[in-house]
């Protein structure tokens, strides 16, 4: 296969590189803008949008960190606030629906109120999350503090100031270490999902793939940051690292899943036949994720962006 052409190194790619990066920065700080007033109202798409534009934020953040102005301390710490909060919300209402399907399915629950009323209360929760996130003002400073810290730079360049642009190459010597660090997780997560991997700590794997999960997304939201410029060698590492990333995802819910499941056995008129039932639906589903992310693996590498975009 042919590699890619990389655009040369005029004067204007460096420019071209910074514009790019701000402009996702901007959209994304956009689409919070967008989407929390929605997450105040319980809008679950909302959620799901804004906790997708803090994830590319903050990989971009990462990433490129030693080529974009300094974020002060406290500004930091709120990012990672709103995204744990908004996580938190859109993962109880996943995981609710799912449970919620599987009751629907079948009529031979021994507890069906019982199990409805603690999926109920799941989403309720969610919901109640949502609204305090959307409904307080603390979302509307983050916004404006993080697009203050990191966006001064247009006005600059207006203004015939000089400012940071960063090359071709710095981007890709920027964005080889997240992918060695891809390539070490995931080398670690096939070895722990071979058949006959006898890993003394179920919990140790588990976090482990979590991991993994979130070095892929950082490496995935930093090259779509820049794949205007880099051209069709993006694409090939944005493509698997979207599979990988997915079934990763899949994976760190099914986990989650059995653990909120175990939890209903300590629910008031939940028949402990039902537990197990759940508990054996949910590990069927973890069981399929898992063959279809060791499939993934073999098929879908990740390519190496100072190969794939220098050549």
């Amino acid at each position: 296969m042919s590699t890619p052409a990389v655009p040369e190194e005029t004067g204007h790619v460096g420019s071209d590189v910074r514009d790019s990066v701000d402009s996702y920065i901007a959209f994304q700080l956009a689409e919070l803008e967008g989407c929390l007033p929605l997450v105040g109202a319980a809008d679950q798409d909302a959620v799901h949008g804004a906790r997708l534009a803090l994830r590319r934020l903050r990989s971009v953040l990462s990433c490129y960190k030693s080529v974009l102005p300094d974020v002060p301390g406290a500004t930091g710490r709120d990012v990672r606030w709103l995204a744990r909060s908004l996580g938190e919300a859109r993962d109880a209402y996943v995981l609710s629906q799912r449970l919620a399907l599987w009751l629907d399915a079948s009529e031979a629950w021994l507890s069906p109120e019982a199990l409805h009323k603690a999926v109920n209360q799941l989403l309720a929760s969610s919901n109640a999350m949502a609204t305090r996130i959307g409904t307080g003002s603390r979302w509307q400073g983050i916004v404006k503090a993080t697009r203050q810290a990191l966006l001064p730079a247009t006005a600059h360049l207006a203004a015939g100031e000089t400012d940071n642009h960063p090359s071709l190459l710095e981007v890709v010597e920027l964005l080889q270490p997240r992918w060695e660090t891809v390539q070490k997780s995931l080398e670690t997560t096939q070895r722990s999902l071979e058949p006959d991997s006898r890993h003394a700590d179920e919990a140790e794997r588990n976090e482990g793939l979590h991991g993994a999960r979130k070095d892929i997304k950082v490496l995935r939201y930093s090259v779509e940051a820049v794949a205007p410029v880099l051209g069709p060698g993006a694409t090939a590492i944005i493509q698997p690292s979207m599979t990988l990333q997915r079934l990763l995802g899949e994976q760190h819910d099914s986990v989650a899943g059995q653990a909120w499941i175990n939890s209903l056995s300590e629910m008031p008129g939940v028949q402990p036949l039902d537990v197990e039932d759940l508990q054996n639906m949910e590990q069927r589903r973890l069981a399929e994720t898992e063959a279809s992310l060791r499939a993934a693996l073999l098929a879908s590498p990740v390519p190496e962006p100072r190969r794939m975009l220098l050549g």
